[in-house]
């Protein structure tokens, strides 16, 4: 992560320069008028005494020896600086350029977490530094609109959310909310309360706060080995647990305690009632499609053409498998889509939700439902 300290402090001491620099020069403005005003002689009619053209000058002594070096030699100096001071601001420039920006961002981010906190209390649904939480939501029949019961909503981390989303993807996110949940639109392109410099400011606070890949993987492996810890075959080899395969283990993760509030679950948005503990029918359908009776399959003939699919998500309006056209809602598990143009990218490679076993595995899973 970059060190916003010392850009500050880089950036600080640059302008403290510069102010000094002219007030200095200010200052020696001021003296040389006020040396002028007093060497100047204001008595009335003695404008013949002051007029340069009836005043004796310098004596050709005076002239060529004295005054010429004086002179030359204030313009050697005055040289002399000009052509090490312009080199010197062009060689910095880069840096300047660059610590403005970094700056400017550290100014975002500090605004972002401002917002995330108390302005648009994000916090109190995703967690601190978001590590995701809970949501209380209540659900009503979507024909009648009639209460139908007061549940705990799992609300997914967002400190992974850009291993899978890209920013413009969050923004659209944050602009409209996710139907049919706790998330309510944000922004004001969809009626929400916040401007669109916040918006942009949350997002640089997201960006700043996604954790190592590392602690990612570590953490989703410990998760599994609690509810799965799969043989050689993929088979789950916990005694008592709930799931048979590595596949329904990775599909459901984070079910049964609320791990990273099921930000790397496929049944989060496949399984209807799974982010409030109240699941249905496994890959029946929810926010996402139905992934059951060999949809899957007729979507993708191969197993691979799915891996491909869930690893990198295509852009919305997109095509994939055999009739298939690309919303943009789904995240990609696989491939971290901030992380593939080395010139735009804000996020690492290794950056990933599920490693390509694990994808696989849910894929045989998703297949065989």
């Amino acid at each position: 992560m970059y060190d916003f300290t010392s850009t500050l402090v880089l950036a600080n001491a640059a302008r403290t320069i510069g102010i000094t620099l002219g007030v200095l020069l200010l200052i020696v403005f001021a003296i040389a008028i006020l040396f002028n005003m007093r060497k100047g002689r204001a008595e009335v009619g003695s404008e013949i005494e002051l007029a340069a053209n009836r005043r004796p000058y310098l004596d050709d002594d005076e002239l060529e020896t004295k005054k010429l070096d004086r002179t030359l030699g204030a313009g050697l100096v005055i040289l002399a600086v000009i052509g090490i001071a312009f080199p010197l601001y062009w060689l910095a420039e880069p840096s300047r350029q660059t610590n403005a920006v970094e700056e400017f961002k550290d100014i975002a981010i500090r605004r972002g977490e401002n917002t995330y906190v108390n302005g648009a209390q994000c916090a109190s649904c995703h967690g601190p530094n978001g590590v995701g939480g809970v949501a209380n939501y209540t659900i009503t029949d979507p024909a009648t609109g009639d209460y139908v019961a007061a549940v705990s909503w799992k609300a997914p981390a967002l400190n992974t959310i850009m291993y899978r989303y890209t920013p413009e993807q969050v923004t659209l996110i944050l602009n409209y909310g996710r139907g049919f949940s706790p998330m309510p639109a944000w922004g004001a392109p969809g009626g929400g309360p916040l401007t669109e410099q916040q918006i942009a400011d949350v997002i640089e606070y997201l960006i700043s706060i996604q954790i190592p890949a590392e602690e990612s993987k570590a953490a989703v492996q410990a998760e599994l080995d609690k509810t799965c810890a799969a043989d050689s075959t993929g088979n789950c080899t916990v005694a008592g647990g709930s799931y048979k395969t590595l596949g329904e283990a990775v599909f459901n993760l984070g079910y049964s305690d609320s791990f990273a509030g099921g930000a790397y679950s496929c049944a989060r948005c496949h399984t209807k009632g799974w982010s409030y503990g109240q699941a249905q029918v496994p890959g029946g359908g929810g926010f996402g499609p139905n992934l059951r009776d060999g949809s899957e399959i007729r979507q993708f003939p191969t197993a691979d053409q799915q891996i491909a699919f869930v690893s990198a998500y295509p852009k919305a309006q997109t095509s994939y498998g055999s009739q298939g056209m690309s919303s943009g809602r789904m995240g990609s598990f696989g491939v971290n889509p901030n992380a593939v143009d080395p010139k735009t990218a804000i996020m690492s490679p290794d950056q990933v939700m599920l490693t390509q076993e694990q994808i696989a595995a849910v894929v045989a899973y998703e297949r065989s439902l």
